[in-house]
């Protein structure tokens, strides 16, 4: 077996190889794709294009990596093209939800280190029932392993038929270094009195939740702290005029850090959720965070009363009495919140994203029967 250096790379020079087929990039996740190019391994990324109400700088998405996108359809011989010249040691399938995606994972069994990324909660629908039930034939022989966000995710990938020794933790995280400056700066003085929501404005959002809880809260106090919004879709104009409200619209992702230097508390009313990078940002930040108990991130970096609230979707007298919780916060009590999200924060970055992968990815090659992989040291 020959030797690693300090990039990977082995005695021959071959570095790591890590194929990832995805659906839309996004800003956090151009992060931690940057983390596992700087460890030295060769990524290649396969992506499609990005949708219109998340319009994201193709270079803040993919610079500094390979990238090849696709639109409306990939055409399964460029795919396998591609594959075939990068040769990798593993491959990262954002879901099984791509036909073209699955089948060149499928064909590569038994050549390379499978895994499908896993934001989906167990919610017991009859579609997950389903697909418990078809797992064995359609799941298990296309992927070796899952990169899981959470706890329900993993309990999910369990049901599957992928066991803990065969689970990646951590997929979807912030940009943790960009955001914990902010808090940094910020040193002891208290964030600005403004709610924050980043997101795109969709029903599955709660976003009509938000305009009439926000609007009750400030029925309820002579000083209300405004809410700023960042994002765009089709509900705006719930939001658009409102007393209080400020839209900034799309905002790229290297200029969301300042918009949460600008505030004091996120707010993500989501009736829909599987995970939600937002709340990893706004915990790197220092920032208390109101938001549904829906959210997977909410099981791991919102402790209700400790940096936060963690609310029922749906219910507008909820969420109205949570933004008055932190309305009516001490001074000292919302500098504790924000201690305590930085703190909870410390369990992701781009840098263990990248680390997490690549140190499972050779004890998941033996468990599947593969040669042990050339760059080990």
């Amino acid at each position: 077996m020959t030797g690693a250096d300090e990039t990977g790379a082995d005695e021959a020079g071959r570095p790591p190889r890590v194929a990832v087929l995805w659906t839309r990039l996004s800003g956090y996740f151009h992060a931690s794709l940057k983390a596992l190019a700087d460890r030295g391994v060769d990524v290649l990324v396969v992506h499609q294009q990005g949708e219109a109400d998340a319009p994201f700088d193709l270079a803040a998405v993919t610079g500094g990596i390979r990238a090849e996108q696709w639109t409306d359809r990939l055409d399964p011989a460029v795919l396998d093209r591609l594959l075939d010249e990068h040769d990798p040691d593993a491959i990262l399938v954002s879901s099984w939800n791509v036909g073209t995606y699955r089948r060149a994972a499928r064909a590569r069994r038994g050549r390379t280190v499978r895994l499908f990324g896993m934001d989906n909660q167990w919610w017991s629908t009859p579609k997950q029932w389903a697909g418990v039930a078809t797992s064995r034939r359609n799941l298990r022989p296309t992927y070796d392993g899952a990169f899981v966000c959470g706890d329900r995710q993993a309990d999910f990938a369990a049901r599957l038929g992928f066991p803990a020794e065969r689970l990646v933790w951590g997929m979807a995280v912030g940009d943790h270094g960009k955001f914990a400056a902010v808090a940094r700066a910020r040193g002891d003085a208290l964030p600005p009195p403004a709610f924050l929501y980043v997101g795109r404005l969709v029903p599955e959002k709660g976003i009509d939740v938000l305009a009439a809880a926000y609007q009750r809260y400030r029925a309820r106090v002579e000083d209300p702290w405004s809410l700023v919004i960042a994002g765009r879709g089709a509900e705006e104009a719930r939001l658009a005029g409102a007393d209080g409200v400020k839209l900034l619209g799309f905002v790229q992702p290297d200029d969301l850090p300042a918009v949460f230097a600008d505030a004091g508390c996120l707010v993500l009313p989501s009736r829909f959720e599987p995970w939600a990078v937002v709340v990893h940002e706004a915990a790197a930040a220092g920032l208390p965070v109101i938001c549904t108990r829906v959210s997977g991130a909410s099981t791991r970096l919102v402790l209700d009363g400790y940096n936060g609230v963690a609310i029922t979707d749906g219910d507008v007298d909820a969420l109205t009495r949570a933004l008055l919780r932190i309305h009516r916060a001490t001074d000292d009590e919302r500098r504790a919140m924000g201690a305590a999200s930085e703190a909870l924060a410390l369990q992701y970055s781009p840098e263990q994203w990248a680390a997490r992968l690549m140190a499972r990815i050779p004890e998941i090659r033996e468990l599947v029967g593969l040669a042990p992989t050339p760059w080990l040291p």
